[in-house]
């Protein structure tokens, strides 16, 4: 044999000894209040809304709180738009209009995702249970379609939701979104979910709308 043979046989024996660095792990896509989530039905029409108030469960689950009334109903599945992370909603409850009553949906995105309970500069508290909504508070809101706002609860609407003034017109998209305050330190809690409007019963004035986020965990989760 060949000396340079013996020598090229020998390098190509020694790189293949030398161990390979594994290939970088993807970064799990993540879920946070705040983010467009689109709901498309299995013949391939879309809505979209905003998710409201994350939490991974003792299932290591990644799971997203919304409203109940952004479940088309044709079957269909979830997709976050900035991450591409997919769920289904697990549960839903959609009392009639003009009820006052709960409009939640649990929406299920698996154990490969990642709940963040922040949005952008905002890094929301994750409260157990979540805090009590009280009628004077200042709140804010935030939604994908007309961003952030704040206003005032006015009154209580119904057994699980609130009425707020001071708010510009809540946009469609917007439902679905992350209602809070914020203490003294500056650390914002989420206490509800955002629904929309209702006008007075002379339409002489617009109220936006809210559910609680308490009774949202109790009754989906």
């Amino acid at each position: 044999m060949k000396m340079t043979t013996v020598i090229a046989t020998a390098i190509a024996v020694s790189v293949s000894l030398i161990p390979h660095a594994p290939a970088a792990q993807a970064t799990a896509p993540t879920i946070s209040p705040g983010d467009r989530i689109d709901y498309v039905t299995d013949d391939g029409s879309a809505s979209f809304c905003t998710t409201g108030y994350v939490y991974t469960g003792t299932d290591g689950h990644a799971y997203a709180i919304t409203a109940g009334h952004c479940q088309a109903d044709e079957p269909g599945h979830v997709i976050e738009e900035s991450s591409g992370a997919t769920g289904r909603f697990i549960n839903a409850v959609v009392a009639p209009p003009r009820s006052g009553g709960p409009d939640y949906g649990l929406i299920d995105f698996g154990p490969d995702v990642v709940s963040r309970p922040a949005s952008g500069t905002i890094g929301f508290a994750t409260d157990s249970p979540a805090p009590v909504v009280q009628v004077g508070q200042d709140v804010c809101r935030l939604g994908v379609s007309s961003r952030t706002h704040c206003g005032t609860v006015a009154y209580r609407y119904g057994d699980e939701q609130f009425m707020t003034t001071d708010m510009p017109a809540s946009v469609p998209g917007d439902s679905g979104g992350p209602v809070w305050v914020t203490d003294d330190d500056g650390q914002a809690h989420i206490i509800g979910i955002w629904l929309g409007e209702k006008a007075s019963a002379d339409s002489s004035r617009r109220y936006g709308r809210f559910a609680s986020l308490r009774a949202a965990l109790d009754i989906l989760t």
